[in-house]
């Protein structure tokens, strides 16, 4: 049996030299190239692209005027002033905040801007220097004056649950 086996794997590798040197070596038929009226017939004529017009803005005024989000869809509140007025606070409406461990960005909405504005913290929107940024409003001073513009809560969400004061006597394990 030993000795059959490699007369055997032997027998197979002559075998599969064979075909590949056939594959190799063999003549390749010619392909044709169909003729003219052939390829002429298979392309269909397209008919021109007709230009396009974008629809008016002011047909998208709603879809500014109403959160995306909001089940209520209502407007966005105008946004609220702390303080003593000293010059003329930003008119614009806080849209959104991302916070994060190095940097927080606020993302702003001007009445008839077509854009967000971005803002991060030391940057001045209209003469305002942004200070402060938190998870549901934003500060900016300018003149001694502090102006508060609030993220409107949307109207049919859950509200975020408060966590309960702990008892007294009891410390908080969580560390917060």
């Amino acid at each position: 049996m030993s000795a059959r086996l490699p007369i055997a794997l032997s027998a197979v590798a002559l075998g599969l030299l064979a075909v590949v040197a056939w594959q190799t070596f063999a003549p390749v038929a010619p392909i044709a190239d169909p003729p003219p009226d052939a390829a002429a017939a298979r392309i269909r004529p397209v008919a021109p692209l007709a230009d396009y017009a974008p629809p008016a803005e002011d047909q998208f005024a709603v879809i500014n005027a109403r959160p995306m989000f909001d089940p209520a869809r209502q407007p966005v509140a105008e946004p609220a002033q702390s303080g003593a007025a000293g010059g003329s606070p930003p008119d614009l409406s806080l849209v959104g905040v991302a916070i994060g461990p190095w940097s927080s960005v606020a993302l702003f909405k001007k009445p008839g801007a077509p854009a967000a504005i971005t803002g991060r913290l030391g940057d001045t929107i209209d003469g305002w220097q942004l200070v402060r940024i938190d998870r549901d409003s934003v500060i900016f001073h300018a003149g001694g004056t502090d102006y508060t513009v609030k993220l409107r809560a949307a109207a049919g969400l859950p509200q975020p649950p408060v966590k309960p004061a702990a008892p007294p006597g009891v410390t908080d394990q969580t560390g917060q």
